[in-house]
Order: C-alpha cells, then sequence, then structure tokens
C-alpha cells in the first residue's frame, strides 16, 4: 500500500526540476501542449518526447516511478497505434495486412467489409500516441517534482482563482489516497480467498467491490473537507498570505521564454503554411516559413 500511493505522491528532492518555480512548471506544461497539439512531424514529434523525458532524468526519479510512467506511456502509444492502424479512416489508405476478410462469414459482414491494417493508420498512430505521450510525461513531471502547497501558490500566482486553485490542488491531494483505499480493498478481497485478477466474473465483482467503498469513503471525507474548511473561515476575506514567497531564478525566466516563444512561433507558422495549403492567403516572401513547416513541423 505505501508503494501504491507512492506511486501518486509528489518526490522531494534538490535538483534542477524540483528548485523551479511552480509558476514556471505550469506555463511550461502550457506551451509544450500547444507545441505537441500544433506538431505534425513524427521525428520533431519524437524530438520533444525525448527532451520532455531527459527532464526525469535530471529529476532522478525513483524507480517505481519510472516504472509506472513507462508502463503507463507502453499503454497509451500501443493503444493508439493499434486503433489508429485498424480504424484509420482517411484517403488514401493503404492495406498491409488483412485481419479478416470482407467475405469473410458473418464477421465479414459485422466489420463492415473486412478489418485491416493500414500503413497510413500506424503513422498517423505513432503522432498521436507521441503526442499524448509527451503532454502526459510532462504533467506527471510537474506533479512528481511539485508540494501541493508550492502548486497552490503557483497557481494563484498566476492569477487562478484561489477557490478554483484550492479544488485543483485538492483534487491531486485526493489521487493517492484513493489510490490507497483500492489497493486496500483489493488485498482484503484476497485474504477472503477471492481472486481478483481472474479473467472474465472475477474482474467484473472487483469492479464492482471496489467501485462502492471506494465511493463512500470519498463521500465521507468530501463532507469532513467541507466542514473543515468553512470552520476555518475559508474565503471570509479576499486577501491572503503565504508563508512561502514566490520568485523566479534567471533560469526560470530563461525556460519560460523559450517555451513561450517556441510555442508562439510554432503555432504562427503552421498557421500560415495551413492558410497556403487551403488556399485561403499566400506569399513569395513566406517561402523559408513554408519550407521549414512543411519539412520540420
Amino acid at each position: 500500500m505505501i508503494g501504491a500511493r507512492s506511486i501518486a505522491e509528489p518526490t522531494i528532492k534538490d535538483t534542477i526540476i524540483h528548485r523551479m518555480d511552480p509558476r514556471a512548471k505550469i506555463l511550461v506544461l502550457i506551451s509544450t501542449a500547444f507545441v505537441a497539439v500544433t506538431l505534425d512531424n513524427p521525428k520533431t514529434m519524437f524530438l520533444l518526447f525525448l527532451i520532455v523525458l531527459s527532464g526525469f532524468a535530471l529529476a532522478r526519479m525513483p524507480a517505481i516511478k519510472l516504472k509506472t510512467l513507462t508502463l503507463l506511456l507502453v499503454l497509451l502509444i500501443w493503444g493508439t497505434i493499434y486503433s489508429q492502424a485498424l480504424f484509420y479512416s482517411q484517403l488514401p489508405r493503404t492495406v498491409i495486412f488483412t485481419i479478416i476478410q470482407p467475405d469473410f462469414p458473418v464477421l465479414g459482414w459485422l466489420t463492415n467489409g473486412g478489418l485491416f491494417v493500414y500503413e497510413e493508420g500506424l503513422r498517423h498512430g505513432a503522432i498521436q500516441g507521441l503526442r499524448s505521450a509527451s503532454i502526459l510525461s510532462l504533467g506527471l513531471l510537474m506533479c512528481w517534482t511539485t508540494d501541493s502547497r508550492d502548486m497552490l501558490n503557483g497557481l494563484v500566482g498566476l492569477r487562478v482563482p484561489y477557490s478554483v486553485a484550492f479544488m485543483v490542488v485538492t483534487a491531486v491531494r485526493f489521487l493517492p489516497i484513493i489510490i490507497t483505499e483500492v489497493v486496500t480493498v483489493v488485498t482484503v478481497q484476497r485474504l477472503r480467498g477471492f481472486n481478483p485478477k481472474r479473467f472474465g466474473s472475477g474482474i467484473v465483482k472487483t469492479s464492482l467491490n471496489i467501485l462502492t467503498p471506494t465511493l463512500s469513503n470519498c463521500v465521507r471525507r468530501t463532507g469532513t473537507l467541507a466542514v473543515s474548511i468553512q470552520s476555518r473561515a475559508f474565503r471570509a476575506n479576499p486577501d491572503r498570505t503565504y508563508l512561502k514567497k514566490l520568485k523566479f531564478s534567471e533560469l526560470d525566466k530563461a525556460m519560460v521564454t523559450v517555451c513561450i516563444f517556441a510555442a508562439i512561433s510554432i503555432v504562427i507558422i503552421k498557421l500560415l503554411y495551413n492558410m497556403y495549403t487551403s488556399g485561403i492567403y499566400y506569399t513569395s516572401g513566406l517561402r523559408p516559413v513554408y519550407a521549414i513547416a512543411r519539412g520540420y513541423l
């Protein structure tokens, strides 16, 4: 149970990633999300993914978190590639493998003309998988290297209303508690002789047995939390004081500047290129911009 809870809780160390201002982490995350959504080139997307993964090495994440990250990335990327390879609907499509023939009895009719693996679907799935993996990895890195109080101060420092920031941080803090409760329920089931990993009815019964106590405990904790914050005069005064004052370091300023500049530049370049390919706007003076977008973005 301790290992399961430590997966969601932040690991506080003295590294260059941990020392970053929480506001800088949030701005870097938002900028990277814009870049990941805008990019379409698989090589550039893979480079972005490697840059994000390098943050885990700089943060010296423990082995249990690296294993969790690896499992999540494998499931995410493989699932995206597999689904897009089978159900890619755009044209042109190149069939590289046939799973179900169109004239196969019953299954050919149920699949509306057979089931195939498309080359373009593999490429599209790889791009989508890397896009999601980059955002997921950076989000986990931020949560695993930032204390909840610092995250709250960072959100407030970015002019997020205190009530909204408090709800976001509270939801993040509830995650390790929920994980611990789920592990506890599964352990109790196994002590009673039930095999929760048995395929079929075992998985269904496990889900139902986990849902009821976990949901009831969440409702009970929510009521306790509501009474607690109201008894402390939550939102009684509009002005608040904070024990820790946030301050951007020179490295934070450089990181935020580079990320925001890169995000704005990539979005503008892609916008101009899409306007060119759609026939909306074209000028010969932007040919280098079009070449960059076509070759690298």
